[in-house]
């Protein structure tokens, strides 16, 4: 199996223990995840809530572990599997920080193979030894790990019914700071921006799928480029206290 059914088979198990998750829980359950409409409302009041509900639960000062597995999608040369940790705390319900460790298994992409199976002489040389015929092996830069500190701004918040079996609340979030990265040409430091989302299963388990973009310098044709390293990775997360 390679790396990139590793991944999706990786996915597609998080996904069935949502699914399951939510298929074992019970109306009761459910009801009991929000607030009983009688305790904010009166029976006889008519007017419609206009306001959303904060969740039941906070996620202020409680330290957060977690685990990730994801991909850097704008590579043409190779394949590249991301996994790794993170802690984090939110200071408040709205703002946090974060970090992220992660190391990565690089394979050549189905383009890389198919120039390195050319083979030609090149125009200087002596073009009749065979030690001088080469492939167009294109100039990569591989990435083998990233080390993330981030600030988390999570402004945003809802939640869904799933399956009328419970209640799912969720952020959107958007992070910037600052990340290590580990190359072929060493290590690079970069600036970091993303966003995600987290839907609460429980009031300490989460889900997570997060998009980051790190950008930093490196070397190509013997000339500085500016390098948008895109990344996208899905997790899950445990909130302590």
């Amino acid at each position: 199996m390679n790396l990139q059914n590793k991944s999706f088979a990786a996915f597609i198990t998080l996904a069935l223990a949502i699914f399951f998750a939510a298929g074992f829980n019970t109306d009761a359950n459910a009801q009991s995840l929000d607030i009983v409409p009688g305790s904010y409302k009166a029976k006889n009041d008519s007017r419609p809530i206009s306001v959303l509900q904060n969740r039941f639960f906070l996620k202020s000062l409680r330290p957060e572990v977690g685990f990730m597995t994801g991909t850097i999608l704008n590579e043409s040369y190779t394949s590249t599997i991301a996994k790794g940790l993170r802690l984090g705390m939110f200071m408040g319900e709205w703002a946090g920080i974060e970090m992220q460790w992660l190391t990565t298994s690089v394979s050549d992409s189905a383009d890389r193979k198919a120039l390195n199976n050319l083979k030609y002489h090149p125009l200087e040389g002596d073009a009749t030894s065979s030690s001088t015929i080469v492939s167009p092996d294109p100039d990569v830069n591989a990435i083998h790990g990233m080390r993330d500190l981030a600030a988390v701004a999570a402004p945003f918040y809802g939640k869904l019914n799933l399956f009328d079996k419970m209640i799912v609340y969720t952020d959107v979030y958007l992070t910037a700071g600052l990340s290590k990265v580990e190359t072929d040409q060493g290590q690079k430091n970069a600036v970091l921006i993303g966003a995600g989302q987290r839907l609460y299963l429980y009031d300490s388990f989460s889900v997570r799928i997060d998009f980051r973009n790190r950008t930093f310098d490196e070397t190509r044709a013997e000339a500085k480029h500016r390098r948008n390293s895109w990344a996208v990775d899905v997790g899950a997360s445990y909130l302590f206290l």
